[in-house]
């Protein structure tokens, strides 16, 4: 099969795994109740396209560097620090539960994918087994390009995002698929950007550990 029709049938499945996305956005950006999309929008543009983007594609893109090299140990803490750096810890929970339920479907869908390593790593705790983790860890084995997986994980991701304020706010058809529009092109700029820069020397502790605000 086509990669790119394995990236096509992975993200129906994702689709399917994910009805909300991880955190939902209930307030505005001063705290208050979201009640417009300006507001929407501002939040999004000033955190979650931000975290999306330079934190978790890049992420992304470091666990297929690792897992093409087999090193699981590299693995195993990047996915524990990328915990803390993109999760509240009120929604810890919702995420190791996302992150688990996609494996279980992506088990039953691919039985012949080694997931050994990390169910091992998971159960000893010493994987935290974000979302992030767990779609890199399918799509190297799907054989599916970083380039072509970072950006429909993104899409989806602010597309769910989009979805969820939708009926938060009750928008029509036209507003909706405008204000996805903005969105998409927004979390592209920003992707474009990331990929821009050369990253420097991997680095643990710089890349992941600075502490990042509660943005959701």
């Amino acid at each position: 099969m086509h990669s790119g029709q394995k990236l096509l049938s992975y993200m129906t499945l994702l689709e399917t795994t994910s009805p909300s996305p991880i955190g939902r956005l209930n307030e505005d950006i001063n705290g208050r109740r979201l009640d417009s999309i300006e507001a929407f929008e501002e939040v999004m543009r000033a955190y979650i396209h931000p975290r999306l983007a330079h934190i978790e594609g890049r992420a992304i893109e470091d666990f297929y560097e690792s897992l093409a090299r087999g090193d699981y140990e590299t693995v195993f803490r990047l996915d524990r620090s990328l915990r803390t750096r993109t999760s509240p810890n009120e929604i810890d929970t919702e995420m190791r539960r996302a992150g688990r339920k996609l494996l279980k479907l992506s088990k039953s869908l691919y039985p012949w994918m080694n997931f050994a390593p990390l169910a091992e790593a998971l159960q000893s705790e010493q994987a935290f087994g974000c979302p992030a983790l767990c779609y890199a860890w399918i799509n190297v084995q799907l054989e599916i390009e970083s380039s072509e997986a970072v950006p429909a994980y993104l899409y989806h991701h602010t597309t769910q995002y989009v979805e969820y304020c939708s009926r938060l706010l009750g928008l029509d058809d036209v507003s909706r698929r405008k204000l996805l529009m903005r969105m998409i092109e927004d979390v592209s700029e920003r992707w474009l950007l990331v990929r821009s820069v050369t990253p420097p020397a991997f680095s643990y502790e710089a890349s992941y550990l600075a502490p990042i605000q509660k943005t959701l």
